[in-house]
């Protein structure tokens, strides 16, 4: 519940501090990214690995600080073992994917300014995660519903702007379990290429 409090004071904060942020550069981007996920679920074990993204980020403010919301949508694919009992020791894989949509909110502070060819920045805050789908195997008794839908973790990056271009690493540190009743939490490391403009 306290941290439930925290997450609303820090929207209502980035809401009340956005009209100083008078200058607004959109920056849609996609990327990679790789997970460190490891959770047994019963006689299941889920290992996320890699996959994609697509989104946006908006920079509100053009000087030494920056807010920088977004909204992306993840697939990540997850490797699924399941243990069966025999004198062989035999394992069951098979693979899936995760959907979620995330909404990153950072504070940016330029290291060495704007309007120039290079830009770099580093950036920090929170990501809120909403599950949106799992894709079911037959062989595998694992559905939407076995994962907290709404996740949060905390996020630190890296950018650099060459003239319109931009790349970024980020990396998301997990801080509440991505399955229910079952401890493994997801930290996830995204490097995206976009434009801004």
């Amino acid at each position: 519940m306290r941290q439930s409090k925290k997450f609303l004071l820090l929207l209502v904060m980035v809401a009340f501090s956005a009209p100083m942020f008078a200058q607004i550069s959109v920056n849609p981007k996609i990327g990679v990214n790789v997970s460190a996920l490891d959770a047994k679920l019963g006689d299941i074990t889920a290992e996320a690995r890699t996959g994609w993204n697509v989104g946006a980020d908006l920079r509100l403010g053009k000087g030494f600080l920056f807010l920088n919301p977004g909204l992306h949508y993840y697939n990540q694919n997850a490797r699924l073992t399941k243990d069966i009992e025999s004198p062989d020791d035999f394992r069951f894989e098979d693979e899936t994917t995760i959907q979620s949509v995330k909404v990153p909110i950072n504070i940016g502070v330029n290291i060495t300014g704007q309007g120039g060819l290079l830009g770099l920045y580093v950036k920090g805050g929170i990501v809120p995660t909403y599950v949106t789908g799992v894709k079911e195997r037959p062989s595998f008794d694992l559905s939407v519903d076995d994962l907290n839908r709404l996740t949060y973790g905390a996020n630190v990056g890296v950018g650099v702007d060459i003239l319109l271009f931009t790349v970024d690493l980020n990396y998301e540190i997990g801080m509440k379990d991505f399955f229910k009743d079952t401890a493994g939490k997801n930290n996830v490391l995204t490097l995206s290429a976009g434009l801004k403009f």
